[in-house]
């Protein structure tokens, strides 16, 4: 298998960012309520994002039956302009219960799969109400998630975090002690850790 062929994962070095922390927090957190003990992770991720750097995200620990999630906030999207909504980032806790969670994986996965949370506020910025309930009406079946969801990996691929998203898919499947019916539930929805590497391929990402 190809992931078994990698003799490491193309890493962001932790401490590079870390020592830039101060510059992060006046670049990136504006509009942002951050978790503490993600705020390095948090920030790193957003540096690839300029063009958040005005969008209104709050990030919150909740039992959910995911590792993260991301949406707007019901009301922001009723009452507000596009550019004005807020969004939520859930971050499901380290309880034990089998699930893979954000403090489990290293620094480099969890700028990867952060990413991949910021390109669903992304797709949602582009899109009026209607338009986003025909993204949740995707995640009535596994084939509307499987192409909504592989759609939002690929842009976290062009974004230049593949080798991270690649760390965070990699460490679920085979390094977590998720639940068997978690790790193949996103095996079916998600982009495995070879199907990443053949998209990086096809964009000639190397780095």
């Amino acid at each position: 298998m190809i992931h078994s062929q990698i003799e490491q994962v193309r890493q962001i070095d932790s401490t590079v960012f870390a020592e830039k922390l101060d510059s992060l927090r006046e670049k990136c957190s504006f509009n942002k309520t951050l978790l503490p003990e993600f705020e390095l992770e948090t920030l790193s991720a957003l540096s690839y994002y300029p063009e958040l750097d005005s969008t209104r995200i709050v990030f919150k620990k909740a039992k959910i039956k995911a590792s993260l999630n991301a949406r707007p906030t019901i009301g922001s999207l009723l009452f507000r302009k596009r550019s004005r909504r807020t969004y939520v980032i859930r971050i499901k806790p380290n309880l034990g219960d089998s699930f893979a969670t954000l403090d489990q994986v290293g620094f480099n996965g969890a700028v990867g799969v952060l990413g991949h949370e910021y390109n669903h506020i992304i797709d949602y910025s582009h899109r009026g109400f209607f338009r986003i309930l025909g993204r949740l009406f995707n995640y009535t079946n596994k084939k509307g998630k499987r192409k909504y969801e592989e759609e939002i990996d690929r842009m976290t691929v062009e974004k230049g975090l593949g080798w991270q998203l690649y760390d965070w898919e990699e460490f679920v499947l085979y390094k977590s002690k998720a639940k068997a019916k978690y790790k193949a539930y996103k095996k079916a929805v998600y982009l495995s850790p070879n199907e990443l590497i053949i998209i990086m391929n096809e964009m000639n990402i190397r780095n």
